[in-house]
């Protein structure tokens, strides 16, 4: 029997990476049910509606869904969708995920309305390092001098009557935001496809969209072979 057929836990389901969390709000509730009956439906007399209550075997369900990923015909698995909460990420990331714009939307934190301000005397806003230069205490410490003059020129700006839509300005791409984002099971597979598993994908995209994939093998385990880094050890 299909592990999808169990008991589905309780949203939301919460995954921490470093300062990234991502968070499944909800989803479609039964995927291997909603891509039988939208492939059921193009071949057969019956309506969707005698199809979606019919009773038939998970393993029949697991068959089609599987033959529909493998031959490449994937209108019908856009109709299971998901979303998720993203909250400490780079701008960098998100001018690289919002480039997958089909079947993917998106609500993000605004940096004209919400002030980029640390938490502490003289921290800096909320921020994202790079492992590689985390890794080199040169590094970090000349990464760490840009984002307080950053800070100290966006306060100077604000002080001097500026707006926060034009102070923003002088903000790096490393400064982190938060946004919803909601897409389908073709967009993620993809999406997963160009940031994850094609060569010369970045670090930051690519673990956010493997916990993505995480966060929906952990409901629908049959979808496992198709997000292979899923439950890796480490990448």
């Amino acid at each position: 029997m299909d592990p999808g057929a169990k008991e589905k836990d309780a949203f939301p389901c919460t995954r921490v990476t470093g300062k990234m969390e991502v968070r499944l709000l909800t989803c479609t509730p039964d995927f291997l049910r909603v891509i039988w009956c939208a492939a059921r439906t193009c071949y057969s007399h019956a309506s969707p509606l005698e199809l979606w209550e019919k009773e038939v075997p998970r393993e029949e369900m697991l068959r089609l869904a599987n033959r529909v990923i493998r031959s490449g015909h994937l209108s019908v698995v856009e109709h299971c969708s998901m979303t998720f909460a993203v909250a400490g990420v780079s701008r960098a990331l998100l001018a690289q995920y919002s480039r997958h714009r089909i079947g993917i939307s998106l609500s993000v934190q605004s940096q004209r309305h919400v002030r980029a301000q640390g938490e502490g005397e003289n921290a800096p806003f909320p921020h994202v390092i790079p492992p590689e230069i985390a890794a080199k205490p040169e590094a970090k410490a000349v990464f760490m001098r840009q984002l307080a003059a950053a800070q100290r020129a966006y306060e100077d700006l604000l002080a001097a009557g500026i707006k926060k839509e034009d102070a923003r300005f002088v903000l790096p791409g490393g400064a982190a935001t938060n946004f919803v984002t909601s897409l389908n099971l073709r967009s993620l597979l993809d999406v997963y496809q160009k940031r994850v598993l094609a060569p010369g994908a970045q670090w930051e995209i690519r673990a956010m969209l493997e916990t993505f994939a995480a966060l929906i093998v952990a409901r629908e385990p049959w979808l496992a072979p198709y997000f292979p880094t899923v439950g890796e050890e480490s990448h």
